[in-house]
């Protein structure tokens, strides 16, 4: 019965989860870097609303967690 456990655990789980994540931002940076080169000041204003957008939206969820505690 472990083996079986153990031969699916392995089957399923990725151990380079964070590595992918990695590259997909890598993916998002290059058009920005591009962009960059051609509209420096655009590009400067939408990474910072990009950046600014995703703080509060992390700052949004950890309100939320800390106020609304499950019962």
């Amino acid at each position: 019965m472990l083996s079986w456990l153990r031969n699916l655990w392995t089957e399923r789980v990725s151990y380079d989860g964070g590595l992918s994540l990695l590259w997909m931002d890598g993916l998002l940076l290059i058009p920005l870097i591009m962009a960059a080169f051609f509209y420096p000041v655009e590009a400067l204003v939408a990474a910072g609303a990009m950046l600014l957008t995703t703080f509060l939206i992390y700052e949004g969820v950890v309100v939320w967690r800390r106020h609304h505690l499950p019962h």
